[in-house]
C-alpha cells in the first residue's frame, strides 16, 4: 500500500510538485536482500561498510540507486515508465544529487532513532531493519517502512522549506480496505501518535472500521454522506476514544416499508436514469424495494429486469413479464448469496443461509445457528454479524435494534433456500431450516420467533389462533407490532401462483372455523410484506377489510385498528390510482 502511494504521489502534480520518499526507498531497499546476523561477524562489517561506503560516495551512491529501482519498482508492481516518471531511474542528477544528500542525513538518523537502537553509527539503524526482515519480523519491519512513509510526506509538507511548500494536501482513495495488508496499514495510520499529516485517507469497505465500531455499533452509527463535516467528526472523536477514523456511509441502506409510494424520489431518481420506453414505476419501484436501494444489487436487479423485459412499458402482464420471477432470471439469487459471502469462507454458506431467514441476529436467536458449527465456522459467523456490512446495526430512537442481515440478503437468499430441494450441496431445505429455529424457539420460550417460523412453515390456522389469543390479553399497540413482525416471515416461492390473489386463496384455506385473528388477514400481510410476493399491492386493500372486521372485537382497541387499516388503505390508493400502472 505505502508502495502504490509514494510511487503515484511521485507524480508531477500541479499545485502539488513532486514527492520524494527517501526514507521510505531507502528502507525498501535495505529489506530487499535481508541480512543474515549469523553470517559472522565478518560478513556482516563487511555489508556495513558497503553500504556505508555507498552511501557517502556519490558515485557509487548513483549506481545503487539506479540498480535498486527495478527492484523497488517490482515491489509496487509498477513499470519503467513509472519509475522514470518518480525519479528512480536516476537519470537525472539533479533529482539524485538531492536524493542523496538526504539519505545521507535525515533518513539515516531516522532510522536509527526510530527503532530505538543507540548505534554510533546511523547507517546501524538500516542495517538493524534488513536483520528483522531476515528473521522474519515481517509485522515490524513493515510497520516501520509505513512510518517512513509519512515521516517522508511530513517532511514534504515542513512549510520551513520554501523549495517545497505546497498549495494542497494529498488524499488517498483506496478500496476494498478489508484486505489484510489494506487493513494493516490503514490501522498504522490511525495509531500513529502524532497523526498522518498531510494524508487524508478516504477508504471503502465491506468491513466496519475500526474494531472498535463493532464492540460499540450505537457509537459508531455512520454519518450520511450529505451531512459529512470536518466540525461533526470533530464533535464525534471524544466518545469514540479519540479515534481519527470518521465512519461514513455512501449509499446508505435501509428496509423500505411495504406501504411506501410508488412514486417516491428514489424511485423518480432511478427512472430519470433509465432509457426511453423504460417507464415501468411498478417495475422500479419493486427494484429498489427488493434490494432496499444497495447500489450494486439495484444495478443487477435492473439490469435483470431490462433483459427479461420488465421495465417495458409496451409490455402487459400477466401474459408477458411477471415481477414475482424477478429473482428466478438468470438465478440472480445464486449472485447476490455468492456476493455477500464476499471473501469470507465457503464453509459459512450454510449458517448463513439460516441467518438469512431468522427473525434478527441477535445472541439468542443466532445461537441455534452456531450450535450446529464447528469452532472455527462459528467464530467467522460471529465476526461476520459483528464486522461485516451486510449486517445492519440501526439505532432507532436512541435504542439499538437487534443486528439484521442486510433486506436484499436476506429475501435472496431466502429465496434461494425456498426453491424446490432447497440448497442440495447444503444438504438444507427451506422446512428442515425453519424447523431448526422454529425448535429453538419453542425451547426458549420465544413466541415472535416460533410463531414467525410456523408462519414461514405454511401453518395459518395455528398462528391464526394463537394471536387470536393473544389479541385479549396485550395492548393494542404491543399486540399490532407482534402482528407485523410475525408476517414478515420469509415467503416460500412466491410465483408458484397465477397471481397474488390466487396465492392468498392457497395460503388462507384451510377446514378449520377462522378465528378472530384471520387466516386471510395473515396472508394478505405476509404476502404485501414481501415486495415479490405482492409486486402490485394488490393485498393492501384486503388487509385494510380484514382490519376492518376485526377492529369489530377491539373495543377499546377499536380507534387504533381502524388508523392501521387506514394506512393500508391510503397504500392502495397510491397504487391503483394510475401510479403503479406506468
Amino acid at each position: 500500500m505505502a508502495s502504490r502511494l509514494a510511487f503515484q504521489l511521485g507524480y508531477e502534480a500541479e499545485g502539488f510538485g513532486r514527492a520524494r520518499f527517501p526514507r521510505f526507498f531507502l528502507g525498501l531497499a535495505a529489506v530487499r536482500e535481508p541480512l543474515n546476523p549469523d553470517a559472522g561477524a565478518g560478513a556482516r562489517e563487511a555489508r556495513r561498510d558497503l553500504l556505508n561506503q555507498r552511501l557517502r560516495n556519490r558515485s557509487e551512491g548513483r549506481t545503487w540507486l539506479r540498480d535498486s529501482a527495478a527492484a523497488i519498482a517490482g515491489l509496487a508492481g509498477l513499470d519503467g515508465a513509472v519509475t522514470s516518471a518518480v525519479g528512480l531511474a536516476v537519470d537525472g542528477l539533479v533529482e539524485i544529487t538531492r536524493t542523496l544528500r538526504l539519505l545521507r542525513g535525515p533518513a539515516m538518523t531516522w532510522y536509527r532513532d526510530i527503532l530505538d537502537v543507540h548505534f554510533q553509527d546511523p547507517v546501524d539503524g538500516v542495517v538493524e531493519l534488513s536483520v528483522q526482515e531476515f528473521l522474519g519480523n515481517h509485522n515490524s519491519v513493515d510497520e516501520v517502512l509505513c512510518r517512513a512513509f509519512v515521516a517522508d510526506l511530513r517532511h514534504e509538507f515542513d512549510a520551513s522549506h520554501g523549495w517545497n511548500a505546497r498549495e494542497t494536501s494529498a488524499v488517498a482513495l483506496l478500496d476494498n480496505v478489508g484486505r489484510p495488508a489494506a487493513s494493516r496499514f490503514l490501522a498504522m495510520l490511525a495509531e500513529l501518535e502524532d497523526n498522518s499529516g498531510p494524508l487524508l485517507v478516504v477508504a471503502a469497505s465491506h468491513l466496519r472500521f475500526p474494531p472498535a465500531a463493532a464492540e460499540d455499533p450505537a457509537s459508531w452509527q455512520p454519518d450520511a454522506l450529505s451531512e459529512v463535516s470536518i466540525s461533526r467528526w470533530a464533535a464525534q472523536r471524544a466518545a469514540r476514544g479519540g479515534s481519527r477514523y470518521y465512519p461514513v456511509w455512501v449509499d446508505p441502506v435501509d428496509e423500505v416499508p411495504a406501504t411506501a409510494e410508488p412514486d417516491r424520489q428514489e424511485v423518480e431518481t432511478i427512472l430519470r436514469g433509465l432509457e426511453p420506453g423504460e417507464t415501468r414505476r411498478a417495475a422500479v419501484s419493486l427494484a429498489h424495494r427488493l434490494t432496499a436501494g444497495h447500489p450494486a444489487g439495484l444495478e443487477m436487479v435492473i439490469e435483470t429486469l431490462r433483459r427479461g423485459g420488465g421495465l417495458s412499458s409496451a409490455v402487459a402482464e400477466p401474459q408477458g413479464f411477471d415481477l414475482r420471477g424477478t429473482l428466478d432470471l438468470e438465478h440472480l439469487d445464486d449472485t447476490v448469496f455468492d456476493l455477500v459471502l464476499g471473501p469470507w469462507t465457503e464453509d459459512m454458506r450454510g449458517g448463513l443461509a439460516l441467518m438469512a431467514i431468522a427473525v434478527d441476529l441477535s445472541d439468542h436467536r443466532i445461537a441455534p445457528i452456531l450450535g450446529r458449527e464447528p469452532t472455527l465456522v462459528a467464530e467467522l459467523i460471529t465476526d461476520f454479524r459483528a464486522r461485516d456490512l451486510w449486517v445492519t446495526h440501526r439505532v432507532v430512537g436512541g435504542a439499538m435494534d437487534p443486528p439484521r442481515l442486510h433486506p436484499f440478503a436476506r429475501r435472496a437468499i431466502a429465496h434461494r433456500l425456498g426453491r424446490p430441494g432447497g440448497i442440495a450441496a447444503l444438504d438444507l431445505r427451506w422446512d428442515q431450516a425453519h424447523e431448526v429455529l422454529r425448535n429453538a424457539a419453542a425451547e426458549n420460550g420465544d413466541d415472535l420467533a416460533l410463531l414467525y417460523h410456523e408462519l414461514a412453515l405454511g401453518r395459518f390456522s395455528e398462528v391464526a389462533q394463537r394471536l387470536s389469543d393473544m389479541f385479549d390479553s396485550m395492548g393494542p399497540e404491543r399486540w399490532y407490532e407482534l402482528l407485523l413482525q410475525v408476517t414478515a416471515a420469509p415467503l416460500a416461492r412466491p410465483y408458484d401462483w397465477h397471481d397474488a390473489g390466487t396465492h392468498l386463496d392457497k395460503l388462507s384455506e384451510g377446514p378449520a372455523p377462522e378465528p378472530k385473528v384471520t387466516r386471510k388477514l395473515l396472508a394478505a400481510l405476509l404476502l404485501h410484506s414481501d415486495p415479490l410476493g405482492d409486486p402490485h399491492h394488490d393485498m393492501c386493500g384486503i388487509v385494510a377489510a380484514e382490519l376492518g372486521e376485526l377492529r369489530r372485537h377491539g373495543g377499546q382497541r377499536e380507534p387504533f385498528l381502524v388508523a392501521q387499516g387506514q394506512r393500508f388503505r391510503q397504500c392502495w390508493s397510491r397504487w391503483h390510482a394510475g401510479l403503479g400502472a406506468s
